[in-house]
């Protein structure tokens, strides 16, 4: 080759070189990160995918997601062209939890889980069902493996007022009775024996005979006192399905396609991303713009509702070879959209040498940061976020009057932000509005002149401190916190007091406390696998100080609130989440009559932290019937009879609901109560009937506990008394003649011990034939009294080791396991029910120093004879 031929091949291999470096980069700015942010050098052509967002369904040990979300942007505006939001889903398989029915259909739809049908591989079915292919979805209400135990008389409550009902075990125990109730009605029955499955089909829409209920009977038990079953799995799908077709609207989204392969929508207008809006865009997803001049926005799922979430980091697999997780690509690391503030990253610095994290190359590092507070005329304050928790680091200068500046994070002291919200709540004399920590505030009394309110703080009871506020002023309380003296802990704007000759009331509009219960850190302190490396007023560093093996299959306690997922798969594939409970926010709380009477008005009150909450919409069943005054009440006056839940809610809450029942003018009905709340088997419960206006005590009454009559009636203060022999849920009804019968549901559960187990690991995940592994498990007593169990190890479904562990209620302990094998190959290990594996390689033939020697004298002859 020629010298130009030559410079030629070498200009275009750099040229070819260029180009797909920009195509990778241009790659992997279209997808990756959750937030999208106009300075972060990101595509206008938009991606979130399963891998990168965790409000889409994800399967990890299969690496297959459900949901994609494409966004077409355009530079300078903040418009959405019609059909340039397009959102695609698709069903996949997924497993479920009861491991013998083998696997169902999923999809994921706007950010929800459903139910797309049955294939040939799952169990209980002749032919496959879609359901999907029919429009329809139905919501995933329970798929569990836990085992239950059920005696006579007792019931299985299911979702949607559905119950399996054990009626009766026949004498050799070989065959028990089921009945099935929806809402109190027998629909089904049948006879079953051990090992098999109970299976209610029914008509779903278009699609026939589809499972709706399968609850798998592991063991039947025919005893001289006690009859009893033992579930081992259940499964159930709402009988309330979404019909979609083309051209249904949701939110701002329009179906264009669907078909037993997926669903696709796009926006059937234009969308705005206006300042500091949070955009419907379809179901629980929305839009969240950062209040800023700069184009900054991201989807979030609305988790308002009790429970909790888990939000996930950017997926570490084949193609995304995350290296660094900050709350751009993981939600669960503190982050201000507004302010664009940040303090948390997590970084690989090494990268991982087979299925190991190796020794400090795993570095997470935080610093302080200023953000606003909710209720902005108190300026700004200093947080931090510490393994994906919020916490108080510091006040600047003028914070609250006090002309110094307030730093905690220098002494090594942190204190968690436990409120911060510019909610507006209503007080009345001698009401309390319940603070965190066992604090409360009491609008004690307001002046004569309606202009200042004297409050009062306790703290578990106890008065504490106690100040008088003007209107438009603040209450301050502070305290010594570590090193740092006289620190703001509590601060309650008020926005109005009012006087008048029937009411006093006071109006607040801002609230924030910090913990008392603070943190004290150090250099060498370790939290899980991390330890901290450096710490000052300007952040905390800290490593791993232990290599860290990404088993298959394990879930790994990283440090804190912070967990590393790893795929029961091959593949190496593993995310970084944290598990969040929605009670961050206040729960709103419905009070009202049990019973209210058509034609009747009654009285719905609303609370938050115990005090009346404002302007919330309340709902009976999907009608809204009004919103709460200043007061926090409702005035509502019934129209029709029957069972309904009201539900309250307000933006900034989560929501609250109230069951009642509607009877008509003139009707009675009974209702029970039960003492003591807990009831257990062996305890003397006292059942007590009174009527629904009154409330006055009903004798005469008959009462049945589990279908069984009671033995006597109510007697004049009402009550009748029952020893409960078996554990498990029952219904309780009463009835007399000139009343509507009342009934409620009681748990009775048994004393004794249940071991759970958690934190499973295996160190490390590969070894050479002959080392041993690591083997650990958490178990922890989560009964009611002290127990003993047997902790086997089992390696390729075989039991090789066992040790016995003694636990009091509520105590833990860490087991270990050492296990080696000499043969190369996967090992799967099964501990409590949690399992992971294992590489063995081969081991490296071991040769002595002579040997050696002799070896490379001989390799040097045979040489040396091949050259002559």
């Amino acid at each position: 080759m020629g010298i130009k031929n030559y410079l030629k091949m070498l200009c275009l291999l750099i040229v070819l070189g260029l180009l797909c470096e920009t195509a990778a980069a241009q790659v992997s700015s279209s997808e990756g990160n959750r937030i999208w942010d106009e300075n972060s050098n990101q595509n206008f052509t938009y991606t979130w995918t399963p891998q990168t967002y965790s409000g889409f369904y994800y399967d990890l040990d299969t690496g297959v997601g459900s949901e994609n979300m494409t966004i077409q942007l355009t530079a300078g505006s903040r418009n959405v062209p019609k059909n340039e939001l397009q959102y695609e889903t698709r069903p996949i398989k997924t497993e479920f939890e009861f491991g013998d029915w083998d696997s169902y259909q999923v999809i994921g739809f706007m950010a929800e889980k459903y139910f797309a049908g049955y294939t040939e591989n799952s169990s209980f079915i002749k032919d496959d069902i879609s359901v999907i292919s029919e429009g329809q979805l139905s919501k995933i209400l329970t798929d569990s493996d836990d085992r239950k135990s059920l005696y006579t008389g007792s019931s299985l409550i299911l979702e949607e007022g559905y119950s399996l009902n054990i009626v009766e075990v026949d004498i050799n125990g070989d065959t028990v009775w089921v009945q099935l109730e929806k809402d109190g009605d027998v629909i089904d029955d049948d006879f079953l024996s051990s090992n098999s499955d109970y299976v209610y089909e029914t008509e779903l829409g278009a699609a026939e005979d589809v499972p709706l209920i399968a609850v798998h009977f592991a063991q039947i038990f025919s005893g001289r006192e006690t009859n009893a079953v033992f579930v081992e799995g259940i499964f159930q799908i709402s009988d309330e399905y979404v019909q979609i077709e083309n051209g249904d609207r949701f939110g701002k989204m329009e179906i264009s396609s669907t078909s037993s392969s997926g669903i696709t929508m796009k926006n059937r207008d234009s969308i705005t991303l206006s300042k500091g809006d949070t955009i419907d865009i379809m179901g629980k997803l929305s839009f969240v713009v950062a209040d800023a001049n700069e184009l900054r926005f991201a989807p979030i799922v609305e988790t308002s509702e009790p429970g909790t979430y888990e939000l996930r980091g950017t997926v570490y697999d084949e193609v995304f070879k995350t290296t660094v997780w900050t709350p751009f690509n993981f939600e669960g690391f503190y982050y201000s959209i507004d302010e664009n503030v940040s303090t948390e990253s997590l970084t690989l610095k090494e990268g991982i040498s087979g299925r190991s994290i190796n020794d400090e190359a795993l570095v997470y590092s935080t610093s302080p940061a200023l953000v606003k507070f909710e209720q902005e005329s108190w300026g700004s304050y200093e947080v931090i976020g510490f393994m994906a928790e919020k916490y108080f680091a510091g006040y600047p200068a003028n914070t609250f009057g006090n002309s110094k500046s307030v730093s905690v994070l220098s002494d090594n002291i942190l204190a968690k932000v436990l409120i911060d919200d510019d909610n507006k709540k209503s007080m009345f004399t001698g009401s309390s509005i319940v603070l965190e920590n066992g604090y409360s505030l009491k609008a004690s009394e307001v002046d004569i002149n309606g202009k200042s309110v004297l409050f009062e703080l306790y703290k578990d009871g106890k008065l504490l401190d106690s100040g008088i506020v003007s209107q438009n002023g603040d209450y301050i309380y502070e305290a010594d916190i570590g090193g740092a003296e006289e620190v703001p802990m509590i601060a309650v704007h008020v926005s109005t007091v009012f006087r008048s000759r029937e009411t006093d009331a006071v109006f607040i509009e801002g609230v924030f406390q910090i913990s008392d219960d603070y943190s004290e850190l150090s250099q060498g302190d370790s939290f899980d696998r991390m330890e901290i490396s450096t710490i000052s007023s300007s952040g905390i560093t800290m490593r791993n100080e232990d290599s860290i093996s990404l088993s298959k299959g394990n879930t790994i306690d990283l440090m804190g609130n912070v967990k590393f997922k790893v795929a029961d798969s091959s593949v190496l594939r593993f995310y970084p989440f944290v598990e969040v409970e929605s009670a961050a926010q206040d729960q709103l709380e419905i009070e009202a009559p049990d019973v209210l009477v058509v034609g009747q008005a009654a009285e719905i009150q609303v609370m938050a932290r115990n005090v009346s909450v404002s302007d919330v919409e309340i709902f009976l069943e999907d009608e809204s019937i009004g919103t709460t005054g200043d007061d926090g009440t409702l005035t509502y006056t019934p129209g029709k009879e029957g069972k309904f839940t009201l539900s309250a809610n307000k933006a900034g809450y989560i929501p609250g609901s109230k069951d009642v029942d509607v009877v008509g003018a003139g009707v009675l009905k009974l209702l029970l109560s039960i003492s003591p709340e807990t009831v257990r088997v062996g305890d003397q419960i006292n059942i007590v009937v009174t009527d629904s206006v009154e409330k006055k005590p009903v004798s005469e009454a008959d009462v049945f506990f589990g279908g069984q009559k009671v033995e006597g009636q109510t007697g004049t203060d009402g009550t009748v008394s029952y020893w409960v022999t078996a554990p498990g849920t029952y219904t309780v009804n009463a009835t007399k003649a000139g009343y509507e019968e009342g009934e409620t549901v009681i748990e009775v559960s048994e004393d004794r011990a249940n071991f759970e187990y958690s934190d499973f690991s295996i160190e490390p995940a590969s070894v050479k034939g002959g080392d041993a592994v690591a083997i650990q498990v958490k178990v922890e007593n989560t009964g009611n009294i002290a127990g003993e169990t047997e902790v086997e190890l089992l390696v390729n479904n075989e039991s090789v080791d066992s040790k016995p562990v003694s636990l009091e209620a509520g105590a833990s302990t860490v087991v270990e396991f050492s296990h080696t094998e000499e043969e190369a190959g996967t090992y799967t290990v099964e501990v409590g029910g949690l399992s992971g594996s294992y590489d063995v390689t081969k081991s490296t033939p071991f040769f002595s120093g002579t040997a050696t020697l002799g070896i490379l004298a001989t390799a040097f002859i045979l040489l040396r004879k091949r050259r002559n």
